[in-house]
């Protein structure tokens, strides 16, 4: 740690050090207005000999003779000058505005010209990822990388966020892309959510450590070509992440500050009727809870009459809320009325504050950049709270004429209380539904009594004054408030990535870099979850320690060589070594069997000695050889290849040796061709290449377990999962081409690219019969295959001295196919939904993930059978198809409006085709809580007249303005016929109570054997939207205004995300309201995750 301390400061110490004897030198400035350029990367071609332009634009070098000298900086074109013996070279750069000269980081670390990449990439300016203040940088992603898709759990800065490009890669093993954050490999990894029924906290991954203040630009390598280098870690694409490195606007220090703030709140609100309240049908209201034929239950308090509904119902169709006083099942009188905001109520207003300070400077012998920056997070779930504190040091020093470092540092300090929970428990248990008569203010008084213990139920004897008056249904409901504000689930975690770079240049042309770097997390939760009870009534509450430490230790060498082989050949050769080892340490305790004293949080507390507990270390080994060979024709003709040969510790010898080749080719028309003068640049490009997907650690191993029989041991498989030693990688292989454009002096432009992809040997789990002894076993069960289109659209239609207007469309088509499974296998099953009511499927001929349940009864015409009783009969003879939850065409259109020194951007994203699921919406309407139960409930909303037969049950239909049947029967108006025709063929007359209707056709359970009126296809919905997701509008005060108060680049921003919808078809719900970071979660699970949130914020950014 020493040694690495002093690497850190040495530079810092060296880089202000006057260095004399120069032979070249000059000064750097802009084209547009003459001032000097700090932090440009002055270098010697064909070595790695360099500087940086100080705050007035100078640099010098020691070099002699005759050689070419590079000026490149960010935002502006690079420029080549001979010194053609001069010891004085100024030059002026001109503003980039185009790519064509870009300079990008590709795999491996290795920077490139754009213009020279055979594959696609989508590159992501600093500017565009900070526009509206996002808490992590993949939130700022949405519409702006064609291909790629971004899934954010909406519980806020504390919750995962996941990327997917193009398209399910894997149809068992789906990961995030390899992120890579200056060179180095990083931990990221998807949200590690909890099940359905345990504690339901929203999971974190890594990338949210990642400060998008610090960000200079990031590069998404998208198909197999351009990741080939990175192997097995590549399947799902990487993300390449530069930093922010020194420069200064001034002599000497220079400082940059930004401060930004918004407030979130909840921006879809579930489409609740607001009419009736808690109850079911009449005849059960009447005959299971003594209710009278409008659903009020009649009783004595303190010798007054009162009334209530039946607040143990989950279902909405009791009284009408007509505003007469009620007796609450908390004792008190309340007016029976809409509590039209509720569901509001339930959440609160979150807020984010973000400010951060950094310290730059840049010289001739390098340049650092050291800064800090905290975030304040409260979301708008209850109970919960971020503090986040990041610390970064880039540096660039040049030690001598041949030899550079560079030394990056980041410490990530972060704090979370009580994370958001998913809402399962409200959206999904009928045991969380809360009616639109509820008053939130009941629930957070009602939660934890007096004495601060937990909620008292109504046949309690532990609290007769304080427990509930009568048995609710919504106890999950309250249970939720209790774990959230009464409980404490403590995070602290203190994530170290340091990273160094050496680069050394032996001779001209033979380039030597090794680089090593750490990313160690030390993660530590405390949960205290107090006592439910006085202690005299026995042992409560619970205490717990979870710690987790995950090392990721990664290192890597690449010698280069680049030769001129004839004046229009240019050849360079690479060869290198890339090794990872990652180690993690898992250790828990908690108490057992209650506290022994009331909220002693002690494992020493526990009633049952000793407290249970459980450690484990785990470890994964990676390393490979890499060539890569480039060869330039004529600076016209590019053409890379590329070969790894990897070995992972993840599989059993003999299998974990694998081979990634690729190769790519740049042609440039434009240079090769004079085309018309309106082309102002052509590119084809191709690319072929192998990535793979591993399985993860250990899981592919056999385990036994051991036992004895009568003395003798003997050895069983693990019941929980069998390994398979001959288990085989998942390899993707990928074609891709494209086509590049610009016309009007860059002034509009496209590129397409079309890629289509294989992945042979796909791995997931299957169950295994019970004789064998293992629930399951790990096989390589088929292959699919992936195509698609990629297509960037931009352009300036409005271009002049004061305005400007820049736009971008960005496309994506996925289409994706199982090709094939293991011989015996019709289907893998991704996901089960209520005991077989509805499957997920990955099927040979189809997309994976398609939809698959019971549908209604039809006759030969294709109406819907209605049986004796009145209610649709399901045909469970057979599955049907009701789509699929792969989408099929995503993108997104940015504008940017600039006026004088105003700027507004406005980013809108899409996307269409495909479907979700939403057991939300199917059970909230049969429950009466949707605005699509409200049909025939009554004569106003379309119900039929009926009476009850006395002595038969028959509902009999009367004519309009009949008040009672022949025998005196009374008349209601909430009767439904459902549409179909009876089991003889003929129309169906059968009326039914709306509320039976609606309970037995949309509720839990339409399953074989289950014997209801139910089809899940009611719970899949169409997944089309078009969404405001950005707006700002910022104003950059002139240099001359701030001139005497020595601050610059001052800019005063406003903003929104995440606004509204222009159009979606899943009405009532949010379709972003899925769970976790899974292709298949995501899309199963709307409207049970969190409820989504609009933010509007302001930032201020200045400079002195």
């Amino acid at each position: 740690m020493t040694k690495f301390l002093l690497t850190l400061i040495i530079p810092l110490v060296m880089i202000s050090a006057p260095v004399f004897a120069q032979s070249i030198g000059g000064t750097v400035k802009s084209v547009s207005d003459g001032s000097p350029i700090p932090g440009v990367s002055v270098t010697v071609k064909g070595k790695t000999l360099g500087a940086l332009t100080n705050s007035q634009g100078q640099y010098k070098l020691a070099i002699s003779g005759e050689n070419t000298l590079i000026f490149s900086a960010i935002g502006y074109k690079t420029l080549e000058v001979a010194t053609a013996g001069r010891t004085t070279v100024d030059v002026t750069l001109e503003e980039a505005t185009s790519s064509l000269n870009e300079v990008v980081v590709t795999a491996m670390g290795i920077a490139k010209e754009s213009r020279k990449l055979g594959y696609a990439t989508t590159q992501i300016s600093a500017k565009d990822i900070t526009a509206t203040s996002p808490t992590n940088f993949a939130s700022a992603l949405y519409g702006k990388a064609p291909g790629v898709t971004i899934n954010a759990n909406p519980g806020g800065a504390t919750s995962a966020v996941g990327i997917q490009i193009r398209g399910v890669n894997s149809i068992g093993y789906q990961r995030q892309p390899l992120l890579v954050v200056d060179g180095v490999i990083i931990r990221n990894g998807d949200a590690n959510n909890e099940g359905y029924w345990n504690n339901q906290k929203i999971g974190a991954n890594g990338l949210l450590d990642i400060n998008p203040e610090n960000i200079q630009d990031i590069n998404i390598l998208k198909g197999a070509a351009a990741s080939a280098l990175y192997g097995s870690d590549a399947n799902f694409g990487v993300i390449v992440i530069t930093t922010k490195n020194g420069k200064s606007i001034k002599k000497g220090i220079g400082v940059d500050v930004s401060l930004s703030g918004n407030v979130e709140k909840v921006s879809t609100v579930p489409d609740f009727q607001t009419e009736w309240g808690p109850g079911y049908e009449r005849s059960v209201n009447m005959a299971s809870f003594g209710a009278d034929d409008q659903g009020w239950i009649h009783t004595t308090v303190n010798g007054q009459s009162v009334k209530y509904p039946n607040f143990r119902s989950y279902a909405q169709f009791g009284p009408k809320m007509d505003g007469s006083d009620v007796y609450w099942w908390d004792g008190q009188m309340r007016k029976y009325t809409t509590q039209k905001n509720n569901w509001k109520q339930f959440y609160r207003t979150g807020s984010s504050t973000i400010a951060t300070v950094a310290l730059s400077n840049a010289t001739d012998r390098g340049s650092y950049r050291l800064s800090f920056t905290r975030n304040d997070y409260q979301g708008i779930q209850i109970g919960g709270k971020q503090e986040k504190n990041t610390f970064n040091l880039n540096t660039k020093y040049f030690v001598t004429p041949k030899v550079t470092l560079d030394v990056v540092m980041n410490y990530v300090n972060e704090k979370v209380h009580n994370r958001p929970r998913q809402i399962y428990y409200l959206t999904n248990n009928f045991g969380g539904f809360f009616s639109p008569a509820d008053q939130m203010s009941v629930f957070f008084n009602k939660y934890q009594t007096s004495k601060g213990y937990k909620w008292v139920d109504y046949n309690s004897n532990l609290d007769v004054e304080e427990r509930l008056k009568y048995n609710v249904r919504a106890k999950d409901f309250l249970d939720f408030l209790w774990n959230q504000l009464a409980n404490k689930y403590d995070e602290t975690s203190n994530r170290f990535m340091p990273s160094a770079t050496l680069n050394y240049n032996i001779v001209k042309g033979l380039n030597l870099r090794g680089r090593m770097g750490i990313d160690y997390t030390s993660f530590n939760q405390e949960t205290k979850e107090r006592s439910t009870q006085p202690i005299s009534a026995g042992a409560s509450g619970s205490y717990g320690t979870v710690s987790n430490n995950s090392t990721y230790t990664y290192g890597d060498l690449l010698l280069t060589y680049e030769r001129q082989l004839s004046q229009k050949l240019n050849a360079t050769i690479s060869v290198g070594y890339q090794a990872r080892k990652e180690k993690y340490n898992f250790a828990s305790a908690s108490t057992r069997d209650g506290l022994t004293s009331e909220n002693w949080f002690s494992l020493s507390a526990s009633k049952t000695s000793p407290a249970q507990g459980s450690t484990s270390v785990e470890m994964l080994l990676k390393d490979g050889m890499f060539g890569i060979l480039n060869l330039e024709y004529n600076n016209f003709l590019f053409v890379e290849g590329t070969l790894r040969r990897e070995r992972s510790s993840s599989l059993a010898p003999g299998n974990n040796t694998f081979v990634y080749p690729g190769v790519s080719s740049s042609f440039e028309l434009s240079n090769a061709f004079n085309l018309p003068a309106a082309v102002s640049y052509s590119k084809l490009r191709g690319a072929w290449g192998v990535v793979g997907n591993p399985p993860d650690r250990y899981i592919a191993n056999q385990v036994y377990s051991s036992g004895s029989l009568d003395g003798t041991p003997y050895l069983f498989p693990a019941t929980s999962g069998f390994g398979n030693k001959n288990l085989k990688n998942e390899m993707k292989y990928e074609f891709e081409i494209g086509w590049e454009n610009r016309f009007l002096k860059d002034r509009a432009g496209f590129d397409i690219t079309y890629y289509s992809n294989k992945i042979k040997d796909q791995i997931t789990t299957l169950g295994t019969p019970s004789t064998i002894g293992s629930s399951s076993v790990l096989r390589n069960v088929g292959d699919m295959r992936n195509y698609g289109i990629e297509l960037s659209l931009y352009g300036t239609p409005v271009k002049s001295s004061h305005f400007s207007w820049n736009a971008r469309l960005n496309f994506a088509m996925n289409r994706s196919k199982v090709i094939s499974l293991a011989d015996g296998l019709a289907q893998l099953t991704l996901d089960n939904k209520d005991n077989g009511s509805l499957y997920v499927y990955a099927k040979p001929g189809e997309a994976a993930g398609s939809i698959w349940g019971y549908d209604h009864m039809k006759d030969a015409k294709g109406n819907y059978v209605v049986g004796d009783d009145g209610f649709y009969q399901i045909d469970y003879s057979k599955l049907v198809k009701f789509g699929n939850i792969q989408s099929k065409f995503s993108g997104g259109l940015m504008n940017t409006f600039t006026y004088k020194n105003f700027s507004l951007g406005v980013l809108t994203d899409f996307v269409w085709g495909g479907q979700v699921i939403s057991l939300s919406r199917l059970y909230g309407t049969g429950s009466g809580l949707y605005k699509n139960s409200l049909f025939g409930r009554d004569a106003e909303h379309g119900g039929v007249a009926y009476y009850k037969d006395a002595t038969t049950g028959k509902l009999t239909g009367v004519g309009a303005g009949v008040d009672n049947g022949p025998k005196g029967e009374k008349v209601y108006h909430d009767g439904i016929i459902a549409q179909g025709v009876t089991t003889g063929g003929e129309k169906n007359a059968t009326i039914v109570e709306a509320p039976q209707y609606y309970r037995y056709h949309y509720n839990w359970g339409g399953y074989p054997g289950s014997g209801s009126n139910i089809t899940y296809k009611d719970a899949v919905f169409d997944n089309n939207f078009i969404k405001l997701r950005e707006v700002s509008l910022s104003y950059t005060i002139p240099s001359k205004a701030l001139s005497k108060l020595k601050i610059q680049n001052v800019t005063v921003s406003a903003y929104g995300r995440n606004l509204f919808y222009f159009y979606k078809s899943l009405t009532g719900l949010d379709p972003e309201e899925g769970v976790g970071t899974g292709w298949v979660s995501r899309a199963t699970s709307v409207g049970a995750g969190n409820a989504a949130t609009r933010s509007i914020g302001g930032s201020l950014r200045f400079s002195f």
